[in-house]
């Protein structure tokens, strides 16, 4: 057993040295390729953790942090761990630059493979494959086909016949719904938490869009899928996030305890009790979405019907999916139009509530477009019919967007139009939050200004990427223009809306990969409460 032990130990002394040299040698090749980018001006770059140090000290306030460390840089690099490739990023400010890498140079840059990345190899396995894992071109084993087929079928569900009618009757239902339950409220004099019936509008609208069974979580019914989809989002944020250095380091252990997976990694969730939540509400919506798929393929009217799900059941037969991707396609789905809403309609209230001025003059261009409480149409809410409300929502975006910051991976050498290098396995960000408040392109960045979008021209989606740009742009995002109008115009026809005293200094943005309000500047409470006065 001692000579067993003695082999086995400088094996893995080899094995490991071997990793990091690797490691090294392919780490070294991007420094120098990115020599000239400026470096962030985050503390302590030749630190061991390089900007990891910065960022563990700033993780309740890291949109702001990267804001305040890239400000003024087109592009600038981050370097974590020198040796380690993955840890090398471009923070992206250039909209060129930006447009490059989502659009012009689309087939060079995807999402990451999911051992490459611990955050992308545990987001994986809470969402599984699907369209925001899914890679694409020189980055992809099928050159992209499992992403395109997705993509292909999903686009169905977004046509315009069905976004005026199917889609628009469930937000206007539900959104009467919301409106019902807050009068309940409103006449009790009592605060509500907004943020959280958002989350349950949009779960209840997008069960029946995406598969076709009715929800009434507004008015608190049980869904064990939400239940879980929030539970597993929380854990998963929480524990990875301040768990990557960690991980990275253990990978390069030798066999059987390194490697992305490994048995280091199996000890390290074991002992986590936050890792366990996460690992059980995975459980929990395996089992509710094999539930889902089993009745919808049971349904003799599965034909007939235009939901999301429907649209996949009824080309398996050319496609032949299986359970499993059925389930990882409602959960992909799941994350682009249901949180991204219900963030985006929290934000636009506590904007509304923060600022009464804007409020009044919404509710006056409301009254006089909407007269009589009249249920809108998509016409009546465009921006050329209602553009202090399309200001509203871009101001909402512009400063609070649904995802703060994004990136894709370089899968082969390429050149920005500025003329700097990409190194394969550089990760280029681009950030959302940070470019909303470049006070270079946007006066006063943090004063809330619709009139700045009045007349409205669409931005170039490079300019303005909240809804990402190029080939992979989001397909729900008229969808979600829509919808944000129509609850804010429809809500705001009967009530006007308060602050809770005492909330307004608490509020904050989470750690989440979605930007949900907080009123904790510590993320660990999760509440907009504000107060519902009926207008007469």
């Amino acid at each position: 057993l001692g000579e067993v032990l003695s082999i086995y130990a400088i094996a893995g002394v080899l094995h490991t040295t071997g990793k990091i040299a690797f490691a090294w040698l392919k780490a070294r090749r991007m420094h120098k390729m990115l020599k000239d980018v400026p470096l962030a001006e985050y503390d302590n770059p030749e630190g061991f953790l390089g900007f990891f140090a910065g960022l563990r000290k700033n993780i309740k306030r890291d949109k702001d942090w990267f804001n305040e460390v890239t400000a003024g840089k087109s592009i600038s690099k981050m370097i974590g761990m020198r040796f380690e490739p993955s840890q090398v990023w471009l923070i992206v400010r250039d909209p060129l630059c930006i447009r490059h890498f989502l659009k012009d140079s689309f087939e060079k840059y995807s999402k990451p493979r999911p051992t490459e990345n611990p955050f992308f190899y545990y987001f994986q396995k809470w969402v599984g494959d699907g369209i925001f894992t899914f890679s694409h071109g020189v980055g992809s084993s099928d050159n992209g086909h499992s992403w395109l087929t997705q993509r292909k079928i999903a686009a169905n569900i977004f046509s315009k016949a069905n976004f005026q009618n199917n889609m628009g009757e469930v937000f206007v239902e539900k959104s009467l719904r919301l409106s019902e339950l807050l009068e309940r409220e409103a006449t009790a004099g009592r605060d509500v938490d907004i943020q959280k019936m958002f989350f349950s509008f949009t779960m209840d609208s997008i069960t029946r869009i995406f598969w076709g069974e009715d929800a009434d979580t507004l008015d608190n019914a049980t869904c064990h899928y939400a239940d879980a989809y929030d539970a597993a989002h929380r854990a998963l944020v929480t524990w990875v996030r301040p768990s990557m250095a960690m991980l990275l380091q253990m990978s390069y252990l030798p066999w059987p305890f390194g490697g992305y997976g490994g048995l280091a990694w199996k000890i390290y969730e074991w002992r986590s009790p936050l890792y366990q939540d996460f690992r059980q509400a995975c459980k929990i919506l395996d089992s509710e979405s094999n539930r889902i798929v089993r009745a919808s393929r049971e349904d003799p009217k599965l034909s007939s019907r235009r939901d999301l799900l429907a649209l996949f059941l009824q080309s398996e037969a050319k496609e032949k999916f299986s359970s499993a991707y059925m389930r990882d396609m409602l959960m992909n789905f799941v994350i682009a139009g249901r949180d991204t809403t219900a963030c985006t309609l929290s934000w636009a209230f506590y904007v509304l509530c923060a600022n009464t001025e804007v409020q009044r003059r919404l509710i006056e261009e409301i009254d006089a477009k909407l007269p009589d409480r009249v249920t809108p149409t998509l016409k009546q809410l465009s921006a050329s019919s209602m553009p202090y409300l399309n200001g509203v929502i871009y101001e909402v975006l512009r400063l609070y967007p649904p995802v703060p910051s994004d990136s894709k991976t370089c899968f082969e050498d390429d050149v920005f139009p500025d003329g700097t290098k990409i190194p394969k396995g550089t990760v280029c960000f681009w950030q959302p939050y940070a470019l909303g408040r470049d006070p270079a392109v946007y006066s006063e960045p943090e004063a809330v200004k619709p009139e700045r979008w009045i007349p409205f021209t669409a931005p170039a989606p490079h300019d303005f990427p909240v809804f990402q740009a190029g080939p992979r742009i989001c397909l729900g995002m008229d969808m979600a223009i829509f919808e944000a109008k129509l609850v804010v115009a429809m809500l705001l026809q009967r009530y006007t809306f308060d602050l809770k005293p005492g909330e307004a200094e608490k509020i904050h943005y989470s750690g989440t990969i979605t930007l949900a309000v907080c009123n904790s500047k510590q993320q660990d409470s999760h509440n907009l409460w504000v107060k519902p006065t009926k207008r007469s």
